[in-house]
């Protein structure tokens, strides 16, 4: 059986570009006649192929596809001793404009055993709907052989829940790199933003609380090893691009487990990401200080403090975005409620990340009235994972907070949608 490796492309890292009428070209391109070449014929026989994905909506609110490309490794062992093989990416609106990539295969430090493999490259792209053609071309640098693969793909209307102008600032294609996390979650080198908020020209507020500590265990499931932060850092992003200037905006990141507030910035017109970064650091250090574990049955009210805090530096209209997966306090926890003393009616949503989880496989024991196989072992049956236990939800209930369940980008999107009006005034105040 033929073995798959894959290889993803920095691409941010590794280009820079050129934004303008023309789209956003690559300096790499410049040395390689790569129009010309899309023309030939006879060309190299490389054996590879390349394909688009089918565009998804990511957790940033913007659609999504990759240019997959697939190398057999016997030709990249026949080039071991060559420099590098160049790969050249250019996808093209219906407009015209170009938008242009690279990446390298080294050819020095491929597998050893790279002859009984395919080699998988990939670049992830942002899309807006229309109609583009993929170009891709790849180069051996040493010999200038190449090769190219061309192909039409089509990218659908955007979700009827998106707020009308959320698009209308991004380019038509944005590549968007494939960084290690966490910076692959918040994706820092993008240069496109959203503007899901643009409608509103009233002064307004906009309040976003994201707990960054580990969610409630979900019994009998295993967790997808991503982590909540890979949809939850992404969400956080999307929300704080209002595209309004109308709109001011807070953001502060709490360390439950720790009762800090690890992240604080106010009047956010973009998120200062060194700092954020350096903040999710240090809430996921793996040591607690002693103090912390002793007085873990706080952790809730730190919690109602830090909201009480927040909606009371606010003026109406306001909403107040609680970003989280599902929390479970220790036992013995003050589950106190938030006091509506001395705070202004707000529009509060909570977004709760329900992470993807895996069935875990469980035996029935053999030998009784409905038998089983014959020779025993397990029997190929999954238990159903019980939904997680959240008390986080308990403690905003005066606030009558509009809850929104989230396993996948489309249910922040109705999120989005809700929040927007909230700041318009089109769907009202909270009743307290």
């Amino acid at each position: 059986m033929i073995r798959c490796i894959a290889l993803l492309f920095l691409s941010g890292a590794l280009a820079s570009y050129l934004f303008g009428q023309h789209g956003s070209l690559d300096p790499a391109f410049e040395k390689y006649p790569f129009e010309k070449w899309l023309g030939e014929t006879g060309q190299t026989r490389f054996h590879w192929t390349a394909k688009v994905s089918r565009p998804e909506l990511s957790f940033h609110q913007r659609l999504r596809v990759a240019v997959e490309v697939s190398l057999d490794g016997r030709d990249l062992e026949t080039r071991r001793g060559n420099n590098k093989l160049l790969l050249l990416v250019q996808i093209t609106d219906q407009a015209g404009k170009r938008y242009q990539d690279h990446g390298e295969v080294e050819l020095s430090r491929l597998d050893e055993n790279i002859q009984a493999a395919n080699l998988q490259y990939t670049w992830s792209a942002f899309v807006l709907p229309g109609d583009y053609r993929v170009a891709v071309a790849m180069v051996d640098t040493t010999s200038g052989e190449h090769s190219t693969r061309e192909a039409q793909f089509r990218v659908g209307p955007a979700a009827r829940e998106l707020p009308p102008d959320t698009w209308a600032a991004l380019p038509a294609v944005e590549f968007a790199g494939k960084e290690e996390p966490p910076e692959g979650w918040f994706l820092p080198s993008i240069e496109g933003k959203l503007q899901w908020a643009a409608a509103v020209h009233s002064p307004a507020h906009l309040n976003v609380i994201l707990n960054v500590a580990p969610s409630a265990p979900v019994p009998g499931a295993r967790r997808v090893p991503s982590g909540d932060l890979s949809a939850l850092l992404p969400t956080l992003k999307a929300i704080s691009e209002t595209g309004s200037p109308s709109v001011s905006d807070r953001v502060e990141l709490l360390d439950l487990a720790r009762r800090k507030a690890v992240f604080d910035q106010k009047d956010v017109r973009e998120l200062d990401w060194p700092r954020l970064k350096d903040s999710l650091g240090e809430a996921n250090t793996a040591s607690i200080d002693v103090h912390s574990l002793s007085d873990r049955h706080h952790d809730a009210q730190f919690f109602v403090t830090q909201v009480r805090s927040i909606l009371r530096a606010s003026t109406e209209p306001c909403a107040l975005v609680v970003l989280s997966s599902p929390v479970a306090f220790e036992s013995g926890e003050d589950l106190e409620q938030i006091s509506l003393e001395a705070l202004p009616s707000c529009h509060v949503f909570y977004i709760r990340y329900q992470a993807p989880v895996q069935r875990v496989p469980f035996e029935r024991p053999m030998g009784g009235r409905r038998g089983g196989r014959m020779g025993g072992g397990p029997m190929g049956r999954t238990r159903p994972p019980l939904a997680a236990i959240d008390q986080l939800e308990g403690t905003l209930k005066p606030l009558k907070p509009k809850v929104f369940d989230v396993e996948k980008p489309e249910q922040v999107t109705k999120a989005l949608a809700e929040i927007e009006k909230a700041l318009t005034g089109s769907s009202g105040h909270s009743e307290r």
